[in-house]
């Protein structure tokens, strides 16, 4: 916490990414290697119709949408290392993008969720 108590030092971000199915640990991991302490993934279900997926060129509906917090300073390196990928792995393309989080509740959270140890350490003590 910053000194006033009531202002983070590191602001907070949710990273959505959303890539083929099967593709999702590749992305997770990668995402994970820019302090993100927490991801979900889900299997997720496009809505375009059939012609329309075969006009694009879509085989498979399914996708992997992967949710990740990590600290807002940390989230454009992460943003073109995934698209990096998308443009150089088979199969990779996808989309993400970034939502700031607004508050999260309680020290410990925060800590675990920005990397910042020595607010983990505190609340140990």
């Amino acid at each position: 916490m910053a000194e006033n108590g009531n202002l983070a030092p590191n602001r907070l971000v949710l990273l959505v990414t959303v890539v083929n199915k099967g593709k999702g640990t590749f992305f997770a991991d990668l995402v994970q290697s820019f302090e993100a302490n927490l991801q979900m993934s889900f299997v997720g279900t496009g809505t375009a119709h059939s012609n329309m997926q075969e006009l694009l060129g879509l085989k498979d509906a399914r996708r992997s949408v992967i949710f990740s917090v990590l600290r807002a300073d940390r989230a454009d390196a992460a943003l073109t290392a995934v698209e990096e990928r998308f443009q150089s792995v088979n199969g990779g393309t996808g989309i993400a993008f970034t939502m700031p989080l607004s508050s999260v509740i309680g020290k410990l959270s925060y800590g675990f969720l920005s990397n910042e140890l020595r607010l983990i350490g505190e609340e140990g003590a």
